[in-house]
């Protein structure tokens, strides 16, 4: 009988035991999920901050923004070989990554006329196809 009691004991002390290990188990595991919450909340607002500050820059341009043609530099008449020509070589002359002694503000600049070749390039490829 009192060894019974003693195994039952010890059975309830072990399935607290359990009960306490697994409770800190998951307190940890929410204190982890709250820091990566946190870490992205702010790895979030610091890409809006970024990409406002992009956008507040008013870059003044030589070709008309709303004219793909323009934005290329081609006449509305070439072929689409030479659209394709005229793409590559201004995203050659004006991509980011190929800017790599220029200043913050130079490679925004890049960055924003590279998104306006590219817009470009698709509209008027868009033309072609109807």
């Amino acid at each position: 009988m009192q060894w019974e009691q003693a195994q039952r004991e010890a059975s309830r002390g072990q399935k607290e035991w359990q009960r306490q290990q697994q409770q800190q188990q998951q307190g940890r595991t929410y204190k982890q999920y709250n820091q990566q919450q946190q870490q992205q909340q702010q790895q979030q607002q610091q890409r809006k901050s970024k990409y406002k500050q992009a956008k507040k820059e008013d870059f003044t341009w030589d070709f008309d923004v709303n004219d793909p043609w323009s934005v290329l530099g081609i006449s509305r008449s070439s072929s689409k070989d030479e659209v394709s020509k005229a793409f590559r070589r201004e995203m050659l002359k004006h991509h980011p990554d190929l800017q790599s002694q220029a200043s913050e503000k130079e490679k925004r600049r890049a960055t924003e006329r590279s998104k306006l070749i590219s817009d470009a390039y698709r509209k008027v490829k868009a033309s072609f196809k109807k």
